[in-house]
């Protein structure tokens, strides 16, 4: 009888965790497709002008946050992602970088929204356990192109800010949010994710849009392929769907423990082809708009 449970149960294990993985990635899937929409919405109530962070000095008005990330614009739409719950954790979330209190957006996630099932987001936690990681949690936005308000530009100015929906030629093929790996240097040498709240192209555009480094100026942070090999992507015009690196313009790294420990979904650095970032829905650096091939920078 103990040899035919033993039996039984090695033979349903596996189809439980199949089973208990395809509801994860469905629960993902509706996440990243909740964002998408939420956009939609964001883009009618603002002059079609992209969510970008807030400059020093502004406010989120509905939820107190300063120099609030994308988070808390999607938040009027789907729920904010973090809600303090005392006096302390509310002085500690609106004391902002200009009201000397330390806010880098290292708050739990609250809302799963923002959460992918499949993803623990382990790097930081308070001392209760509890997960403090919205800035280095799922999902990273595309930034690069949708509005990158780094000081990066001619005289201090905006690298691509502002950015409205008219400037998008292609919705259907322009990456807003996805599945994010954060820092993959950091990751190969800590272990910790970084910065995963922003979405990294392929390759640096600094011709048109300014950016003159990656999220954070010793790596990318590229799209995750943590879904068999994959990610979830939500695009302009509010659909979603799962793809690899490669289909995202991205060359996978052939070598993905080079830079230390092994990291799953590294990618080559300032490679690649941005037709799914850039808003053209084609390689702006491989071709003209009449269809003449260039060389890659």
């Amino acid at each position: 009888m103990i040899a035919i449970i033993a039996l039984l149960i090695g033979i349903l294990l596996p189809a439980l965790g199949s089973a208990r993985s395809s509801a994860q990635a469905t629960a993902n899937m509706a996440n990243l497709r909740s964002l998408g929409q939420g956009i939609t919405l964001y883009l009618g109530d603002h002059d079609e002008l992209m969510p970008f962070r807030l400059p020093p000095g502004e406010v989120h008005e509905s939820s107190g946050r300063p120099r609030a990330r994308w988070h808390f614009a999607m938040g009027d739409y789907v729920g904010q992602p973090y809600a303090p719950r005392d006096a302390e954790e509310w002085a500690a979330f609106t004391g902002g970088e200009d009201g000397g209190a330390r806010n880098d957006d290292m708050d739990r996630i609250d809302n799963d929204v923002f959460r992918d099932p499949t993803h623990d987001v382990e790097d930081y936690r308070a001392d209760n356990g509890e997960i403090k990681a919205l800035r280095n949690g799922s999902y990273g936005y595309n930034y690069h192109y949708l509005g990158n308000t780094r000081d990066e530009g001619p005289g201090g100015s905006a690298a691509n800010f502002p950015v409205r929906l008219s400037a998008i030629r292609a919705h259907s093929r322009t990456v807003v949010f996805a599945d994010s790996m954060g820092n993959q240097n950091r990751i190969a040498t800590t272990g910790n994710r970084e910065h995963a709240y922003t979405l990294d192209p392929p390759r640096l555009d600094t011709e048109h849009n300014g950016a003159a480094t990656f999220a954070q100026d010793d790596g990318p942070s590229p799209a995750d392929p943590r879904h068999g090999g994959k990610a979830t992507v939500a695009f302009l015009d509010g659909h979603a769907s799962r793809m690899t690196q490669a289909e995202l313009g991205y060359i996978p790294d052939p070598n993905p423990a080079a830079a230390g420990r092994a990291v799953d979904g590294r990618v080559l650095e300032d490679l690649g082809d941005n037709s799914l970032w850039n808003g053209l829905g084609f390689d702006d650096a491989a071709e003209d708009q009449n269809g003449l091939i260039r060389p890659q920078p």
